[in-house]
């Protein structure tokens, strides 16, 4: 019966006796590095995006989730091609190279900026640019964190989850000091720490041991052995439905309405936008540290249930309109309940996940984020515009009350381990 418990991936690993996948201490440290030093970038473009958006364009709602949808909207279609791709090449190799190839719309950003060009038609083209970027650089990343992991694969994810959300939250506060040094000096450490970013990947040695046989089937076919495979797994099925509910409930709303919310209804600059949205980043960070106190989570299914009951309590706070430090607390919390379920619900599809097919597989999991959100956004913008921004974030948090209540009573989710 324990036997029958044990996911794919484990199965595998137990069979090849572990060989390979206990790669040195350093390559897994580089490794973090080069996601700090992405997500610290990504956390600048996420905040000055934004307030490009509503502060200096002084966008209408709808553009809003127009234009955060263009930054999302390629995970939707390319993600999959990027993990049949990452199951093909050398991930460190492609990490590399992503990492400098974002730096080429993020200087074109910086030159429309200073000479006074920025307009939403461009904002909305380098944020596509670099949606495709991203589109590929997750599903290899992803691919190498099981390569460089180690035994313990609930102990690297939340170390992970802990240098991806604390640098990203870093970088999202940079962003406030722009009303000071000015957003062409923010766009020229974003590009720094994307080199720094390609220059820690380098340094890992160690990923190719791990690495099973190129698959002998086409991309395409591997994307539907993908999904084929993610369909009859459990482990994997039922953590994807919850992550696409997350990337349409939360991830949208968060990215369009509460910049909205910052500027229409407490009259914020880029200081209090920065603030917010650092906020959830920081409650990762805290939550993650404290899930690596303990030892971990046992319970997975049912931490992830919890955790999202938490966020859609916090959605339906700052719903409520209440002062801007209770719209700062809220969000501190669902960062809190954030790391939970990111943290579960990762460590369950990895550990499931086979060895062969892990990029193609993992990649279906990146897609439940940020191939949904892209839909979120677009409502969120829609609803705000004829709803008001507030009631769009109510309505949001009942839905997620609902897909919760329905995991819990029609799925094995809170049984999972």
């Amino acid at each position: 019966m324990l036997r029958a418990m044990e996911s794919p991936a484990q199965r595998d690993d137990a069979a090849s006796g572990g060989a390979g996948e206990r790669p040195g201490d350093g390559d897994y440290a580089w490794f973090s590095a080069g996601v700090a030093s992405w997500f610290g970038a990504f956390g600048m473009q996420s905040a000055i995006f934004a307030w490009l958006l509503v502060g200096v364009l002084e966008a209408p709602a709808h553009w809003v989730g127009i234009a955060q949808t263009s930054n999302m909207l390629p995970s939707l279609f390319l993600v999959l091609v990027g993990g049949a791709v990452a199951d093909r090449r050398d991930p460190r190799r492609m990490l590399i190279g992503l990492h400098l190839l974002m730096i080429v719309p993020v200087l074109l950003l910086l030159f429309v900026v200073v000479s006074g060009k920025l307009d939403i038609g461009t904002l909305i083209a380098l944020g596509f640019a670099q949606g495709t970027i991203t589109a590929f650089v997750v599903p290899s990343r992803d691919t190498l964190l099981s390569r460089v992991a180690g035994r313990d694969m609930m102990r690297a994810v939340t170390g992970m989850t802990l240098f991806q959300f604390g640098s990203q939250s870093v970088g999202t506060l940079l962003v406030g000091t722009a009303r000071w040094i000015g957003s062409p000096a923010i766009l020229c450490i974003q590009a720094a720490t994307l080199a720094l970013g390609a220059l820690a990947t380098f340094f890992i040695r160690g990923s190719n041991r791990a690495r099973p046989p190129a698959p002998a089937h086409s991309p395409l076919s591997g994307i539907a052995e993908g999904l084929r495979i993610v369909a009859r797994t459990p482990h994997l099925r039922v953590p994807i439905g919850l992550v696409l509910a997350v990337g349409t409930l939360f991830v949208g709303p968060f990215l369009v309405v509460f910049p909205i919310l910052v500027r229409d209804v407490y009259h914020g600059t880029e200081v209090e936008l920065s603030l917010v949205l650092s906020l959830f980043p920081l409650g990762t960070i805290v939550g993650s540290g404290l899930i690596l106190l303990r030892g971990g989570i046992a319970r997975k299914g049912l931490g992830a249930l919890n955790a999202l009951t938490l966020g859609a309590v916090a959605l339906a706070t700052v719903g409520l309109a209440p002062p801007f430090w209770g719209m700062v607390l809220a969000t501190f919390v669902w960062g809190l309940g954030g790391s939970v379920f990111i943290n579960c619900s990762r460590t369950l599809y990895q550990q499931a996940a086979p060895r062969a097919q892990r990029g193609q597989v993992l990649s279906i999991y990146q897609l439940g984020f940020m191939g949904a959100a892209p839909l979120g956004a677009l409502a969120a913008g829609f609803s705000s515009e004829l709803l008001g921004p507030a009631n769009t974030l109510l309505g949001f948090a009942a839905a997620m009350f609902t897909v919760v209540t329905l995991a819990w009573t029609r799925s094995d989710a809170p049984r999972m381990h």
